[in-house]
């Protein structure tokens, strides 16, 4: 997929998305499959904001189960099976563990039920969940569960391989569809015609070229800045910031879930005694998630130090045994999320766990905290979009994204110590990034021996993945730099294969190099 900045202003499309998340992204999936001629704008890169700030788990919904919301638990998990149905590279099982107590709501015959409803709504095999004994539960999680424990709960969610992977599945599945997209193209405002929405005024972050784009119907998928956006600053989404730690160690195959001791007062957000869960992902844990009120946009857009040492101290509170410290810290994922009462302080108020979707001629603006149901509230959203446009919108079956196609990838012999990688990453496209190489064997090697990561991924990202920047490679096109700090070898063999074909000089590959370290620079000095 191409970044044609010319062809935005040079047509009339039936839908204009506004914001490249999985929401975003999503919806330019859905529209292009329904014969939409749409495209899709995003301010920075695809998936670099709040899509980022995953903690790589896409739910089934069983902890709905606690409040009898069935209705969301069924969505939940036809949307977890949908998923493994169309990424099957990327979305896998993942079994999920909570240690069992006393005999309320955290107590085996409380879990026997809810297991008994989750088994049979997912319908899945793979998926089926089961109360393990005291050494069963043990067995699973080396470390000591709290004490009184009377056992464990086992079930299953889907953990993603590469979220951000996800989100370029439903971009370049929608190109194949005759969508369109763009990154690096910020929206600065409506375009207003006779009452109605009809497009947007964009700039090109890159060039500063200042252009319309026209559209019958704008959907405003912008996370945090969509109220913005859609000129509704007067009713501003309230918000909460979310972090998530990924650290060097593995304790257990499973997600294991732990009670945080905090109080009310210390997490007005969840109204404390939140589930925190460890979830392993790539040989590392991610410690989540941990909410604090976000009360002014303009504040700067990260964590602390105060807030990630806070965070491990709750897990160490919760599970001594774990004996974190700051130096087990290798990266942390962070991210704004909307509350549960939008323009109000939402003390007690909770994520939001439903959408929020509100129109006008020639507008929809939506916005949500579930990664897990992204999809089935983008084509909601398209609904919405097709019923303005006056067409029928039925609910189309669900097809593979890019990649997640049944057929096997054939890879060339001398690549088989890559194979695994290649096809992880990008499931039944894999011989087609490995053909980027273009004959050039250096470009099937790794950058470095310290990650998977082959020279011909980074020209894959370039030539037909939009990547702009050094980071854009390391952070969102490979897992380069998602578990924490690459090495400055493999950064130095990544921005080189970029500048052969982007032309820059020794002075930006310089400045990209440092902007693809800054992620990683508040971590200095936490060992």
């Amino acid at each position: 997929m191409q970044r044609e900045i010319n062809s935005l202003s040079q047509e009339s499309w039936d839908l204009v998305v506004v914001g490249g998340g999985i929401y975003g992204a999503a919806a330019l999936w859905e529209a292009s499959r329904r014969g939409l001629r749409a495209v899709l704008l995003e301010a920075d890169d695809f998936g670099g904001a709040t899509s980022a700030n995953s903690l790589k788990v896409i739910h089934g919904g069983f902890r709905y189960l606690q409040s009898m919301d069935l209705a969301r638990v069924r969505l939940s998990a036809a949307e977890l099976v949908g998923l493994m149905l169309i990424a099957p590279h990327l979305v896998s099982p993942l079994p999920c563990l909570v240690p069992t107590k006393g005999l309320g709501k955290q107590g085996r015959p409380a879990f026997a039920v809810a297991l008994a409803i989750y088994n049979y709504l997912t319908g899945h095999a793979k998926l089926r969940g089961k109360l393990l004994s005291k050494a069963e539960t043990t067995a699973r999680f080396s470390l000591c569960p709290p004490p009184g424990f009377s056992g464990g709960v086992l079930w299953h969610d889907g953990l993603v391989h590469d979220s951000e992977r996800l989100t370029l599945g439903y971009v370049l599945g929608a190109g194949e569809h005759g969508g369109q997209a763009a990154n690096y193209v910020r929206a600065t405002g409506l375009i207003e015609e006779k009452g109605r929405a009809a497009g947007v005024k964009a700039v090109d972050q890159l060039s500063g070229q200042e252009f319309e784009v026209r559209g019958k119907v704008v959907l405003i998928t912008a996370g945090p800045w969509a109220m913005e956006m859609a000129g509704r600053a007067d009713q501003p989404l309230a918000l909460a910031s979310a972090l998530n730690l990924v650290v060097r160690r593995c304790w257990s195959e499973s997600a294991v879930g732990l009670r945080s001791l905090t109080s009310r007062a210390d997490d007005p957000v969840c109204g404390g005694r939140r589930f925190m869960f460890m979830v392993p992902w790539h040989g590392h844990t991610i410690l989540g998630t941990a909410y604090r009120l976000w009360p002014n946009q303009a504040l700067p857009a990260g964590p602390s130090r105060q807030e990630m040492l806070a965070l491990l101290d709750e897990f160490n509170a919760a599970c001594p045994e774990l004996e974190l410290t700051p130096g087990d810290i290798s990266h942390c994922h962070w991210g704004r999320v909307p509350l549960e009462h939008p323009g109000k302080s939402p003390v007690g108020g909770g994520l939001a766990s439903k959408r929020r979707l509100l129109e006008r001629p020639g507008l929809v603006v939506v916005s949500g905290a579930k990664y897990t149901t992204a999809r089935a509230v983008a084509s909601e959203a398209v609904a919405r979009s097709c019923a303005q446009l006056g067409q029928e919108a039925p609910e189309l079956p669900l097809e593979p994204v890019w990649g997640g196609e049944e057929r096997q990838a054939e890879l060339p012999a001398e690549l088989s110590p890559a194979a695994a990688h290649l096809k992880a990453q990008y499931g039944s496209r894999a011989a087609e990034v490995a053909a980027m190489a273009g004959g050039d064997p250096a470009l099937l090697e790794p950058l470095a021996p310290d990650t998977q990561v082959l020279g011909c991924e980074v020209v894959q990202a370039v030539e037909a993945e939009m990547a702009q920047h050094l980071a854009d490679v390391s952070l969102r096109r490979t897992v380069l730099g998602k578990m924490g700090r690459p090495s400055d070898q493999a950064l130095a063999a990544a921005v080189k294969i970029m500048a052969d074909r982007l032309g820059w000089d020794i002075a930006r590959q310089e400045a990209e190099m440092a902007q693809a370290l800054g992620p990683y620079e508040i971590l200095e000095g936490l060992a």
